[in-house]
């Protein structure tokens, strides 16, 4: 529950939906870590989603609705830019923070029109998404050129920011994923809610069902690994458009056995707490919110060297790498995880330690109430000289 002091800084955080996803839930832990001396007002452009319930049991009070109605391309896009930039002059909002795609693209209008800053978040590489086209970059690339801050999770967020959208590196920050390890801990302790098919070795794979998550090169490594190791079993947690295709190759290659695929759960720490290691085969990452659960719970990641995952993953510490596409390479990865459950259990220490140090809570509300600071200090400062940038990081 928040407690909010009469001085503190109200500041808007915009989301789009609460769906079941790494920037949905790092909006979640945002809110939850909220920075000292600065009080949230939560908006969403449409209140649905599996995170929808744990927003709830934040205690906020609950986000103010401006429904899109399914398209940006229409006159009520106006319309509820307007609003936000109502909500914004009626609670004395002095800063917006927007979460993803949409909500950055309306929050930029909205601060705009209000005239208050506004903080844009990036959690990808710009890759091109289910329903993300060669415009929604260009307008992505505007938006990280233009807003008065760029909130990327991982170092190479940040760089592609900077380098291929023009981003000023003076205000381009790094704020990286928070964890709840209490939080995390005591759901992990909870009994299962769904099937989870008996077998060990396990190996977890939590991530939407999406082209970009690398599930095709996955089910080849799977493959590869049950010719020599037909015991080892995998847990494919996420939906998504990609579904059919994976249920044909599984069924194709004979891994009915072998691959379970759980859909949508939302007991994701009590499965990876039943696991010996984890995958991630993206093709492209921001900071994996998935990579970041399984070293929490002490579990060996086997993953691509993508994104932000590099920063997390150190070969032979927390896990190992290799290259997005191969299944060869990982597969062979996995069943070196596999061969050594002494080291891996090593590995899998390491990271818990790794989360518990760099990944708290605390480190996230310190990093976003730095941002805001400067966000705000840099506000008045080039207002003050005319247009000189003043922004520090």
């Amino acid at each position: 529950m928040h407690t909010l002091r009469g001085m503190s800084v109200p500041v808007l955080h915009l989301v789009s939906r609460l769906w079941v996803g790494g920037s949905e839930r790092q909006f979640i832990e945002r809110l939850r870590a909220h920075p000292p001396g600065y009080a949230p007002v939560v908006a969403c452009l449409e209140l649905s989603g599996g995170n929808l319930a744990e927003f709830l049991s934040l205690g906020l009070p609950a986000p103010e609705l401006f429904d899109l109605r399914g398209s940006l391309l229409k006159l009520n896009t106006l319309a509820q830019v307007a609003r936000l930039a109502r909500l914004i002059r009626r609670r004395g909002v002095k800063l917006l923070h927007a979460t993803d795609f949409v909500s950055n693209f309306m929050g930029f209008l909205a601060a705009r029109a209000a005239g208050v800053p506004v903080v844009v978040s990036r959690a990808d590489l710009g890759h091109l998404r289910d329903g993300f086209g060669v415009w929604h970059r260009r307008v992505e690339k505007w938006m990280s050129h233009h807003a008065d801050a760029v909130c990327a999770n991982a170092e190479r967020v940040r760089r592609l920011c900077i380098e291929e959208e023009g981003s000023a590196p003076e205000r381009t920050f790094v704020v990286r994923n928070g964890l709840d390890l209490r939080r995390f801990d005591a759901l992990a302790a909870r009994p299962l809610q769904g099937m989870l098919r008996p077998g060990r070795p396990l190996v977890t794979v939590v991530a939407n069902l999406w082209p970009v998550k690398g599930h095709r090169v996955l089910i080849e490594a799977i493959a590869a690994v049950h010719a020599r190791r037909p015991e080892v079993r995998f847990a494919l947690v996420g939906d998504g458009s990609e579904r059919l295709f994976l249920e044909r190759r599984i069924a194709e290659l004979g891994l009915g056995d072998a691959v379970a695929l759980l859909g949508t759960r939302y007991d994701v720490p009590a499965i990876l707490a039943r696991a010996d290691a984890a995958c991630l085969p993206s093709l492209a990452e921001g900071l994996p919110n998935a990579v970041m659960e399984a070293m929490a719970a002490g579990l060996p990641v086997v993953a691509t060297a993508v994104g932000g995952t590099p920063e997390l993953v150190i070969p032979g510490e927390t896990g190992l790498l290799v290259p997005p596409g191969s299944a060869a390479e990982l597969a062979e990865a996995l069943l070196e995880v596999l061969a050594d459950p002494v080291h891996a259990s090593w590995m899998g220490a390491r990271g818990r330690r790794l989360i518990a140090r760099d990944y708290s809570l605390d480190a996230l509300a310190g990093a976003h109430g730095a941002l805001y600071g400067a966000v705000r200090a840099g506000r008045v400062q080039s207002q003050a000289l005319l247009g000189e940038q003043a922004l520090r990081p």
